[in-house]
């Protein structure tokens, strides 16, 4: 295999490792592949990523900088150098591994016409959905009529199926209110979980979801993605860098 299709090929594996969560794994892979290209900003920033993830802030700082030796108008680095310059030094935690905004069980429990699990079209590139994690709050902003999903920093997701965002659009404009958090993660297909959380007075008795088919059944699959999205192997010994930041 020449270095050409070995670096393809795992750069794929590593973001499917961070699609999964799998940020031990996800390091590990994004090194060799700076290791054979060490200019590679995708994988700096993959490997960034991994480090925050896993509560090292000060080296995922370094490898955006390096990024922005390479590319200095790099979107992601920058963007994400902003955040954590912006952030109290308190506000990110130091192990994040078992922190990724922990739920409530009882948020995802089946409440019929309240909950609903919806598979968005028109994704974002793998490289975005590997920022996401299960979890994770998203919200719904409004464009051209449809609702399109982004992240806390107003990063594209993807879109509400069309008959989801005409009755949300017209509910929402009654005035319910609703929560929306990333349900599981896969390349091409990014799921999230809307729950009512008020219903106004003119909607009392309407259900914000008519078809309960595909509402969530119970809480026990999304705590067995969490927990499988904030696990890994711990095990292995830091290299010398991780061990000069502790």
């Amino acid at each position: 295999m020449d270095d050409s299709s070995s670096l393809s090929s795992m750069t794929q594996k590593a973001i499917d490792a961070a699609l999964d969560s799998k940020w031990e794994e996800a390091l590990k892979i994004n090194k060799k592949i700076t290791k054979l290209d060490p200019q590679n900003v995708d994988a700096l920033n993959r490997q960034a990523k991994a480090y925050l993830e896993l509560g090292k802030p000060g080296l995922a700082q370094k490898y955006y900088c390096q990024v922005l030796k390479f590319d200095s108008y790099n979107p992601i680095a920058l963007k994400n150098l902003k955040i954590m310059k912006s952030s109290k030094p308190n506000c990110i935690p130091k192990e994040r591994t078992n922190c990724h905004d922990r739920l409530s069980p009882s948020l995802f429990l089946q409440e019929p016409g309240k909950t609903k699990m919806v598979s968005l079209l028109r994704v974002a590139e793998p490289q975005k959905l590997s920022q996401t994690y299960p979890g994770m709050k998203v919200r719904m902003i409004v464009k051209n009529r449809k609702i399109t999903i982004v992240d806390q920093n107003e990063s594209y997701l993807g879109v509400l199926p069309d008959d989801i965002s005409h009755r949300l659009l017209r509910l929402s404009r009654g005035g319910n209110k609703y929560d929306l958090f990333v349900k599981s993660i896969r390349v091409n297909n990014l799921s999230i979980i809307i729950k009512e959380t008020f219903r106004s007075k003119k909607f009392k008795n309407q259900p914000s979801f008519l078809d309960y088919t595909n509402n969530i059944t119970s809480s026990t699959n999304l705590l067995t993605s969490l927990d499988s999205a904030n696990s890994g192997d711990t095990n292995e010994a830091d290299d010398e860098e991780e061990q000069q930041e502790a």
